[in-house]
Formats: structure tokens, sequence, C-alpha cells
């Protein structure tokens, strides 16, 4: 398998910017989306042991996706260099899109490629700055839910049928799934032993109990919402236990491969975790 080459594209095409942060949180956000990808088991998901939910997806597909991130960054940087406005920095999300469906024949990243896309958006609002982060991307998702429509997504008609607010809510509110939760427990975790998989679960365990995923509803109604809510906690309560979860989490992804259940927006989360802690080093505040 050919290694990622987001950095090499990077910094090819964004040498002569002064903007180290940018281009750090770039490849992070790649970085970020394998790590997430890597994570094995996961319930729903794909990962290195199967596809969980998801018959039309493999591992080597998802690889060729995250793959593909690099180029969006770069075209996303580039408009933001030269002070394009938003509704032109949507544009390359939309080709994002574009170029995995016609590459890897479906747009399975496309609910990170908002929330990252956001992110990068929101940075270089807050010139880079951690502490401002949250704020600007706060401003720039409403800014976003202005200008585009998501009435026809999967995500938008969950929302309306189950009276939920999704990543609309989230991300308008600085995602505090991510800042407040996910973030802040990996972090710890990770200062406190060093065990980067116990520390990637909790942050998992910690999504899993307060997103609201459309992903889950659109497959499952509330009782789906309900289960990942449900099963966050015994996952977070075995791993404060110091229990080994592999076990757990193989049962879990059977049942949720039986009843089609799914949690992507609780992975984009996460990949977003990952991504933020390797650019940043931890949250701040």
């Amino acid at each position: 398998m050919p290694a990622i080459p987001s950095k090499n594209f990077l910094r090819r095409r964004t040498l002569t910017w002064p903007w180290p942060t940018l281009r750090k949180l770039a490849e992070s956000l790649t970085a970020g989306a394998l790590r997430e990808l890597d994570l094995t088991p996961k319930p729903g998901l794909v990962d290195r042991h199967d596809n969980g939910s998801h018959p039309d997806l493999t591992y080597a597909r998802m690889r060729t996706s995250v793959r593909l991130l690099p180029e969006y960054y770069a075209d996303l940087l580039e408009r933001l260099r030269t002070g394009r406005p938003l509704a032109c920095c949507i544009e390359a999300g939309r080709l994002a899109e574009a170029r995995m469906v016609a590459r890897v024949g479906t747009n399975s990243h496309r609910g990170y490629i908002f929330l990252s896309g956001l992110t990068l958006v929101a940075a270089h609002r807050a010139q880079g700055d951690i502490g401002r982060l949250r704020t600007t991307m706060a401003d720039a998702a409403e800014e976003f839910f202005s200008i585009a429509s998501t009435e026809e997504s999967h995500g938008g008609q969950a929302c309306r049928a189950f009276g939920v607010g999704g990543i609309r809510k989230e991300s308008e509110a600085g995602l505090p799934s991510v800042f407040e939760a996910a973030w802040p427990r990996y972090a710890r975790s990770l200062r406190q032993d060093g065990d980067r998989l116990r520390a990637e679960y909790l942050a998992m365990a910690s999504l899993m109990q307060r997103v609201e995923d459309t992903t889950a509803m659109h497959r499952c109604g509330l009782g789906g919402l309900n289960r990942l809510r449900e099963d966050g906690r015994s996952l977070q309560e075995l791993l404060d236990c110091g229990g080994d979860p592999r076990v757990f989490l193989q049962r879990t992804n059977e049942a949720y491969r039986q009843i089609g259940l799914t949690m992507g927006g609780v992975a984009d989360c996460l990949a977003l975790t990952f991504a933020l802690h390797a650019c940043f080093g931890g949250p701040r505040g």
C-alpha cells in the first residue's frame, strides 16, 4: 500500500505561504482520518477487520478515499490564501466529493470533508490561534448553513424527522462533543498512562454518548441513537475499570451489522479529535 502523500503534496503547494500552523493542521487532518480508519475494532464502521455495517465499502476503498484528502486541503488553502469567500471554499468541498465518487465510487468521507474543511476555515480566521478556534468555527458554521442547503442529505432528513440538531447544531455551537468531551478525555488519558489505544477508545466512547449521529438515525431511528449512547457508556465503564474492550467491541460490531447500525458522525468527530491533538497538542482553556 503506497504511503499517503499528504506532507510532500501540501508542502509543494504551500512552501512559500506564511502559514505553518495551517499546513500542519491540514497534514494532521489527513493523518487523523487514517488513524480513525485504522482503529480496530469499531462498531458498525469500516476498519482493518471488516466493513462494519457498510457492505459497499472496504478498508482499501476507505484508505484510497483518505489519500484524496490532501488534494482537497491544498485547494482549500489556496482559496483561503487568495481571500476567496466562503461560498468559493464550499465549492472546493463539492469538488472533493466529486473526486471521491469518480475515483473511489462513493463519497464515503463526505461528512469529514465538511468537518475538516470547516476546521481549516476556522483556523484561518483565527490566524492559527487555538484559543479562538471554537468561536471562529461557530461563526463559519452559521455562515455555511446560511449558504448551503442540506435538506436533501440523509442528515438533514434525519434532523427533520426526529427533531434533532445533528452536525448543524453541533458545529454552530463550536463542536462541544469534541472540544469539551472527546479531546480533553483523549489528552488526559495520554498524559496519565501513554496508552494510545485506550485513549482512542475513551475518545470514541465520549463521542458515542454525545454526538447526535444522524447516520445512526437514518439507519435505525432514535432507537439507533439510544443504542449508541448506551454502548458508549458501557465502553467507558469498561475502560475506566481497566478492562480490555476488544471482546465487547467485536460483539457490539456484530450486533450493529445485524441491524445495519453505523455511526459516521462519531467517526468524523473522532478523526477530527486525533487531528486537533496532533496539531495543537491538547485543548486550551
